[in-house]
């Protein structure tokens, strides 16, 4: 059984013309993992609402489900109780000892770079590979912070399409690094309603995608729901801007 676990998600199809491809999520020990989901799910109990999915929570009129019945028993107060319930959750976040990792790729800026640069694309693949490929060796970093010898399984959400290609993105980081294949020693695909890690993974996706999107006009965005999830910033993200995917371009690392 791994020691440590990455748990990750995606806000945005990770595949097609989406203009940003989000891979995000926490490193966690086992012990810390297990507490959290209690934490967690006792804080869902008590709003009596259903497993987070950020895209549903913010726009439950989007499908007939759970959220949207959420949306009208809270009628009116629904906004505010929800803004309280969001930072009640990410509060959990910031003080539980849990470390986000992974990245936003601006998709749209790199295709282009790609087209226009068979090396580029060559080096780095696809933004999938991009975001994932930070995704897991950032996890392996701040893991061996603490610990260079126990194992580690990566866990993320049970979707057929990002399923297969988070399996494809490990088989290539395996053959290509090998602190990859030492280290990471299980994939997992699972149900995030059993899972609030990946719950959580799935709210620090979706808020630095918006948070990437809103520095195009504000250098200095951010949110308390973005600052909580990163422990006021310590732990963010990567974001592949225009300016660093350039950045990479003009050099052509294969970056680790």
């Amino acid at each position: 059984m791994a020691a440590f676990h990455i748990f990750g998600d995606e806000s945005g199809k990770l595949s097609g013309n989406a203009d940003y491809t989000s891979f995000c999520g926490y490193v966690a020990h086992i012990s810390e993992s297990q507490r959290f989901a209690l934490e967690w799910d006792n804080c869902r109990l008590r709003w009596q609402v259903p497993p987070i999915h950020m895209a549903r929570v913010m726009f439950p009129d989007n499908k007939d489900d759970d959220w949207k019945k959420v949306k009208q028993d809270w009628g009116t107060a629904w906004e505010k109780k929800r803004g309280i319930m969001l930072r009640e959750l990410s509060e959990i976040a910031r003080n539980a000892n849990v470390v986000c990792v992974g990245a936003i790729v601006d998709a749209k800026h790199f295709r282009v770079l790609a087209e226009r640069d068979p090396l580029f694309k060559k080096a780095h693949r696809d933004p999938v590979h991009m975001s994932f490929h930070t995704f897991v060796m950032r996890g392996i970093d701040k893991i061996e912070t603490v610990d260079k010898r126990s194992t580690i399984g990566i866990v993320v959400d049970d979707d057929r399409e990002f399923s297969m290609k988070c399996y494809e993105q490990l088989e290539s980081l395996r053959q290509t690094f090998p602190r990859v294949r030492d280290r990471i020693h299980a994939i997992s695909f699972v149900n995030d309603e059993s899972y609030p890690m990946v719950q959580l993974a799935d709210m620090i996706a979706y808020e630095s995608r918006r948070v990437m999107v809103e520095r195009i006009t504000n250098p200095d965005a951010t949110s308390d729901l973005y600052d909580n999830l990163t422990l006021m910033r310590t732990h963010q993200p990567h974001f592949y801007t225009p300016a660093v995917l350039d950045e990479l371009q003009a050099t052509n690392p294969v970056t680790v």
